[in-house]
């Protein structure tokens, strides 16, 4: 029985369409070309072939490349002024709220950033805790630990914790320790691949509530 929610934050809370997305993956690039000392274009290649056997590209360039300086990382990709991408949703709030459940946000992002977006959003008092990268040492989603840890540190369990993110990798990792997940899909992209692999999917965070109704988590 689901009692619980673990949410992610970036392109789940808010649309992958926006402005924050594309600035994020545009600086990320942006710092892995200048460590590697190659031009973005090398560098868009070299993180596509390296990527798919970790969780993040902070945790490659650091096992692979020799990054140390998680900081410079991190300065780099979510500045102070990205908030400026961001557009208000003063319905988000009343939205979680009407959920009526229990809710863990747990993402690769460092502290930093999750506190910048959840104040713009007004949402940060919500979470019953609230997990980011560096909590977890720089192993993150989809590593097992990262939902675990998390887990085990707000009393939830997989089992009575769904799962709702917008990447397939880290969804496939909840579901590998027998979770249930909702895959956020904006644009349907992996539409196939979840009726495949059987998870659900939604176009936003605001199709929840109604998928939760559907599946009787939820009262209508």
């Amino acid at each position: 029985m689901i009692r619980h929610l673990l949410l992610d934050l970036d392109n789940t809370l808010y649309p992958a369409s926006g402005g924050m997305d594309e600035g994020i993956t545009r600086r990320m690039l942006g710092f892995v070309a200048q460590w590697l000392g190659v031009t973005y274009e090398e560098a868009v290649n070299l993180r596509i072939d390296g990527l798919p056997g970790y969780g993040t590209t902070l945790e490659w360039l650091k096992a692979v490349h020799g990054l140390k300086d998680e900081k410079a990382y991190f300065d780099a990709v979510h500045p102070e002024s990205e908030i400026e991408e961001l557009t208000p949703d003063p319905g988000l709030r009343p939205y979680l709220q009407s959920l009526g459940l229990p809710m863990t946000l747990l993402t690769n992002a460092p502290m930093s950033h999750a506190e910048r977006l959840l104040r713009f959003f007004d949402v940060g008092d919500l979470f019953e805790g609230i997990f980011d990268i560096t909590w977890h040492k720089g192993r993150g989603k989809p590593h097992a630990a990262c939902f675990l840890d998390t887990l085990n540190t707000v009393k939830h369990t997989v089992g009575d914790t769904l799962f709702v993110d917008d990447h397939p990798k880290y969804v496939r990792g909840y579901r590998d320790l027998g979770g249930q997940s909702v895959l956020v899909d904006e644009s349907g992209r992996w539409a196939n691949m979840a009726r495949e692999e059987g998870y659900w999917t939604i176009p936003s965070i605001y199709g929840l509530k109604t998928l939760l109704v559907e599946r009787g988590i939820l009262d209508s």
